[in-house]
């Protein structure tokens, strides 16, 4: 059974809700790789725990299933996502009924027991064209403070026993306190984001075109590039061509102001404002697009 077929199970079969993992102060970021041993705290579900040994752990963007991969080449995966209290024997239940995915093809769990908060299982698929090769175990926790946690580790036959541990690790190692929901950019650190980046931005319009290049260095200094063309020359005119200076930047959790300040005298000082709207980056209100700068020592 693929991977894709177990990650339908798991969306129909355990009610995913979205698990907004963080280390520490901040959040866990979509892309980014979290080794073994590092620490990840759920503050909406009220969880901490730590990525296993030999795993590596990650949000993949445009999900809301936080994975972990064995990082030793053998195969292994454990899905991991929060859900609200439920009756672990009703959802027992629900696992032993299993999920009709067509006509012909049922997943179910295979004999789940429940024990110390916990309910888990093999989860085996029943139906024609079922690769053997594969399996998988699920296991859901609850801690007193009305959150859940549930993973579902993937694997082939010769790694169930070290996987499906390692799930269990994962959970019953973990801890539960009071949920809370905070700012996903609580005390979100912008001069560390912005230092060495690259922001760009380009504008198309019929009869006017601006492209905007701007590369903010950590030692407080920036240089930027600006053309234009078309009916685009007369907004802002004097900001144009290649400029440089220095910045700062106040920031205030997912919004911040930037001062800019011109090497030319004659150029006057910039304030603009900066916010992050659904992890995008705005300038003044417009989309840009930031990326590491090359341009800085």
């Amino acid at each position: 059974m693929n991977k894709y077929l177990f990650a339908f199970l798991f969306s129909s079969l355990f009610s995913i809700s979205f698990l907004g993992l963080a280390q520490k102060v901040k959040r866990v970021e979509p892309g980014v790789m979290y080794m073994g041993g590092e620490t990840l705290s759920s503050p909406k579900f009220g969880f901490t725990t730590q990525v296993p040994q030999n795993w590596v752990g990650t949000l993949p963007r445009e999900t809301e299933v936080f994975l972990l991969n064995l990082s030793t080449g053998q195969f292994g995966e454990i899905f991991v996502v929060g859900r609200p209290a439920v009756d672990l024997n009703e959802v027992a239940e629900e696992w032993k009924a299993g999920v009709d995915l067509t006509e012909t093809l049922r997943l179910q769990a295979d004999n789940p027991q429940i024990q110390d908060n916990a309910l888990f299982s093999e989860v085996k698929a029943v139906g024609n064209y079922i690769p053997t090769k594969k399996r998988a175990f699920a296991m859901v926790r609850c801690g007193d403070t009305g959150t859940c946690i549930t993973v579902l580790a993937v694997s082939s036959d010769e790694n169930y026993d070290l996987v499906s541990q390692a799930a269990k690790d994962f959970l019953a190692n973990g801890k539960f306190q009071e949920p809370r929901e905070i700012d996903p950019f609580e005390d979100f650190d912008w001069q560390e984001f912005l230092s060495n980046k690259m922001l760009i931005v380009y504008n198309d319009f019929k009869g006017g075109e601006r492209k905007t290049r701007v590369n903010l260095c950590a030692d407080g200094s920036f240089n930027a590039k600006v053309k234009k063309k078309g009916f685009m020359k007369d907004f802002n005119p004097e900001y144009k061509g290649n400029m440089s200076g220095s910045w700062t930047v106040e920031s205030n959790n997912s919004e911040a102001t930037m001062n800019i300040t011109f090497s030319k005298g004659d150029l006057r000082p910039l304030t603009v404002q900066l916010k992050f709207v659904d992890e995008q980056l705005y300038v003044n209100d417009e989309r840009f697009y930031a990326s590491q700068s090359e341009n800085c020592k």
